[in-house]
């Protein structure tokens, strides 16, 4: 499992258990022994904008079109390596066939014939050019291995051999000494490796598929189990007598296997009967067959291509007779880029590192393998025309030169246009009957089952094929788009007469199953399409059409019959369609096969672009699933698997976010590990353990939590779940100033939150991505307690601030109306009946005017009219006692006679 950890401040995983260790040379103690399987980088690709058919615009290199056209599925490929073996042909290996079989694809030369002085400002030379190209055919060919039937042969007893072997496993060098002293192809007093890529990247004997059971059987004891391995590593080989025996190796250097991620299932070789046994990872002897297919190819591409340049460079590295020319002639062959078909019941993690391992070792290009489903291969093999498109007699081609279609395209493309025709005619009726212009209605789309059978497996996958593309336009690829609906796979290791075709009841109910529910508008498929060895197509014809048959006589009663019976037309395939097939897609994806159109841009000038010859809508053959513990990892207390990518979830998928709190832990922990479903009640107990006061709470359940990742490839309730990779420990950290202690948990602190994102490829690859910021619960607590002080304090200081200006503007508000109707009181008494007396919008201006300085705007009064300047209400006060006064004055100057008056009165 391939596994990246981010954290902040250098921040990391500890102890959350390296992803997928399965460097072949670990084993042997090689230059690389400790290296890790790191996630593969994402490659962002923009999107190539489609456009309508026709001729690209004249003056542009359509090699450079394609340079960095790349497919989104295929993530272990980037541009510069595609660009630095656009050179070499692609080996296309249909690895998990009953007999390998291979084809190339041979580098594109578009480029080279440009730069020979093409004018491709002629429209006519551009014209002839695609009249070339369309007279050539196929370019994709098929090189015949049916007498390989994925079995690695070695010589025994033989001197020669056993040193090819020896240095091959401790170097990872010499593959060519290997293919010429060592392997041989009969069984002859040799050691047979049957199908060693069953078995490559398995962890455990009991994750064997029943195919690898069964073709294993002999070799270990199927009483072995994940808890308690009986298959260990030999010290020094002496006692082991058998030829060939399964034994498992650990890959973190210790003695004995740990039940982890670190160990393998391996190959213990007796080469010879005086040496000790060897031990071989199944992904090298992988590696061992790949590098034969791809010395046939560069044989068959040198006949094929004399002037090519790996012909110049092998005929002049080949004839130095020393063993470095040897080496460079090996290198030169291992560089190849390969693509690989991978059935639905072999998209497991473990088995995919694996072989994109296998395919990396020997070669210096550093381009990845190009991973495709095997029924998709094969779909686009069934497409391709006809012996590679080359035809000699006259009536075989249409008009123009382009060669006749196969079966299924002839058939997909009359259907489609009878289906076309009738919907026309009947909407024109239509709208005639409702006096209405007719409508364009919806294009037919076609729907094909694809059909595959080995001895180890069937698989079932159901398509539909949109947007025909004339031969003018991309020969090789009929169609544009091929998106996926369901697909349905088992993997066999019964013992039936009819083998793998047994299951073929089984699996094609529940594809039709799946079909009703993914797209219950779609009719009856319009064929079935078989593919695999002539004779596992015949029994699965044959099974079919009973199947078929008893769905006709099921339906006949009823009224949910979706149309299946046995009219629906089955149509056989070459013996090498899958790889055939699976090279023209290694080709769409290196910028082989490519549609280049005319886009209109933004100053409305056409401009070419180029997008990928067929693009694939992938589903998911297997499910992923996870499990929580939160008791340290006791085996009673793991949840029961959750299931995040099902069965025909759109791929690739992800990044899907689980997100890890201590405090949630705490809660689960509390409640007896059994979980909280109730999210509602969860964040309450969670919100109760957070603060100071949780921190021991919230510390323990931290260390405590661990996570699992499981996968399966088979559906049904009773399929087994297979482990991936080492238990994760998500909140823990390891501390690098701490020492691990007897049980190695010593250094680990507890992080208070972390992200875990979950990816998956099309090819059953899981990619994993913990993102934490790397702080203790301890500094998360403190963080939390300085921020939310931090908050109340911003907000205060806020407040404060914004009150504090409010207060100011409405006191100095109050003060310049004051010192108005101040100056307004004072004009009123020292120039009373002038301009200024009364003058509200003057006296305005003047205390604007005299901001600050009103002390000289008082002064200045002052001198002006002779009058002090007072205060509004001292003018009111002084009026009043002046009047007082008077009336005082008043009241005196009578007030004797009053006074007599009362006195007269009084006496």
């Amino acid at each position: 499992m391939s596994l990246a950890t981010t954290g902040g401040g250098g921040a990391g995983l500890g102890g959350a258990g390296a992803g997928g260790l399965s460097i072949s040379a670990m084993a042997h103690g090689g230059p690389n022994a400790m290296a890790t399987h790191q996630a593969h980088s994402q490659h962002a690709h923009s999107s190539i904008p489609s456009g309508t058919s026709g001729m690209a615009a004249p003056g542009t290199s359509y090699a450079a079109l394609g340079a960095d056209l790349l497919d989104k599925n295929q993530s272990f490929l980037n541009a510069k390596s595609v660009r630095a073996v656009r050179t070499l042909p692609i080996v296309a290996v249909d690895l998990y066939g009953d007999h390998i079989d291979v084809s190339y694809f041979p580098p594109n030369n578009e480029e080279k014939d440009e730069n020979n002085g093409d004018n491709d400002d002629d429209e006519m030379a551009v014209m002839m050019k695609q009249m070339v190209k369309m007279k050539k055919g196929c370019l994709a060919k098929n090189v015949t291995q049916s007498s390989s039937e994925g079995n690695v042969i070695l010589k025994r007893d033989d001197v020669s051999a056993y040193k090819a072997i020896k240095r091959y496993l401790n170097k990872g060098e010499g593959y060519d000494a290997v293919l010429t002293d060592a392997m041989v192809t009969s069984n002859d007093n040799g050691i047979v490796i049957p199908r060693p890529h069953l078995i490559m990247g398995t962890r455990r004997t009991s994750d064997f598929n029943p195919a690898a059971k069964s073709t294993y059987a002999t070799y270990y004891s199927p009483s072995s189990n994940s808890t308690s391995p009986q298959l260990i590593a030999e010290e020094d080989g002496a006692t082991n007598t058998k030829p060939l025996s399964l034994t498992t190796i650990a890959m973190d250097g210790n003695a004995t296997p740990n039940n982890d991620d670190y160990d393998r299932v391996a190959l213990s070789i007796k080469l010879s009967t005086k040496k000790k046994s060897m031990t071989m990872l199944p992904e090298e002897a992988v590696g061992l067959l790949i590098a034969q297919v791809k010395k046939d190819v560069r044989d068959v591409f040198v006949k094929d291509y004399p002037e090519s340049e790996v012909a110049t460079a092998g005929s002049g590295g080949s004839r130095g007779g020393d063993g470095g020319d040897e080496e460079e002639e090996e290198n030169g062959y291992m560089d190849f880029p390969p693509a690989f078909a991978i059935p639905g019941w072999a998209t497991l993690d473990p088995a995919i590192e694996a072989l994109i391992d296998a395919a990396a070792a020997g070669g210096s290009s550093h381009c990845g393998p190009s991973l495709h489903q095997r029924s998709i291969a094969a779909c686009v093999g069934a497409l391709l025309p006809p012996k590679g498109g080359k035809q000699s007699d006259s009536k075989s081609t249409v008009a123009g030169g382009a060669p006749s279609g196969s079966k299924l395209q002839t058939l997909l493309s009359e259907t489609m246009s009878s289906k076309d025709t009738a919907a026309a005619k009947e909407e024109a009726r239509q709208a005639a009957m409702e006096r209405r212009e007719p409508i364009q209605p919806n294009p037919f789309v076609p729907l094909v089952l694809l059909a595959g059978v080995t001895k180890e497996g069937i698989e079932l996958t159901a398509v539909q094929i949109t947007k025909p593309q004339g031969p003018d336009q991309e020969l090789h690829c009929p169609f544009g788009n091929i998106n996926v609906i369901s697909s349905v796979c088992y993997a066999y290791g019964g013992s039936d007469d009819d083998g793998a075709v047994s299951l073929l009841s089984k699996a094609l109910d529940g594809l039709r199953e799946q079909i009703g529910i993914a797209v219950p508008e779609s009719e009856e498929p319009t064929a079935i399409v078989t593919y695999g060895s002539m004779d596992s197509q015949k029994k699965l014809a044959k099974s079919v059409k009973k199947v078929l048959t008893k769905y006709g006589e099921e339906g006949k009663n009823s009224d949910d019959w979706d149309g299946w019976d046995e009219d629906i037309t089955i149509l056989s395939t070459d013996t090498g369609c899958v790889s055939m097939g699976l090279a023209v897609l290694a080709a769409s994806v290196h910028g082989r096969v490519k549609l280049v159109v005319s886009v209109k841009g933004t100053d409305d000038k056409l401009r070419p672009k180029a997008k990928l010859g067929v693009a694939v809508q992938d589903v998911a053959t297997c499910a992923v699933a996870v499990s929580f513990n939160y008791f340290g990892g006791a085996e009673s207390k793991w949840t029961e698997p959750k299931v995040i990518f099902d069965f025909d979830r759109r791929v690739p998928a992800g990044p899907y976010q689980i997100d890890f709190t201590a405090a949630e832990c705490a809660a689960h922990l509390a409640n007896g590990g059994k979980g909280i479903e109730d999210e509602s009640v969860l964040i309450e107990k969670a919100k109760s353990l957070e603060g100071s006061r949780g921190i021991p709470d919230r510390e323990a359940a931290a260390l405590k939590c661990r996570f699992r990742i499981y996968q399966k490839t088979s559906r049904g309730d009773d399929s087994e779940w297979i482990r991936l990779g080492n238990d994760m420990k998500p909140l823990s950290m390891e501390h690098t100033q701490k020492d691990g202690g007897e049980n190695g948990e010593d250094n680990m602190v507890a992080i208070e939150s972390a992200v875990l994102e979950l990816s998956l490829s099309n090819v059953g690859i899981v990619t994993t991505k913990l993102i934490t910021n790397g702080e203790t619960i301890v500094q998360a607590t403190k963080s939390a307690r300085n921020s939310k002080l931090l908050r109340w304090g911003t907000i205060i200081g806020s407040v404060l601030f914004i009150g504090g200006f409010l207060v100011k503007s409405f006191v100095e508000e109050k003060i310049f109306d004051r010192d108005t109707q101040r100056v307004l009181a004072y004009y009123k008494h020292a120039a009373p009946n002038s301009f200024h007396d009364g003058d509200e919008r003057q006296a305005r201006y003047l205390v604007w005017k005299y901001k600050g300085k009103k002390d000289a705007l008082w002064r200045r009064l002052e001198a002006k009219y002779g009058v002090p300047v007072k205060h509004a209400w001292e003018w009111d006060d002084e009026e009043e006692g002046v009047t007082k006064d008077e009336d005082e004055a008043a009241e005196d100057l009578d007030g004797d006679e009053g006074a007599d008056e009362m006195k007269g009165e009084e006496l």
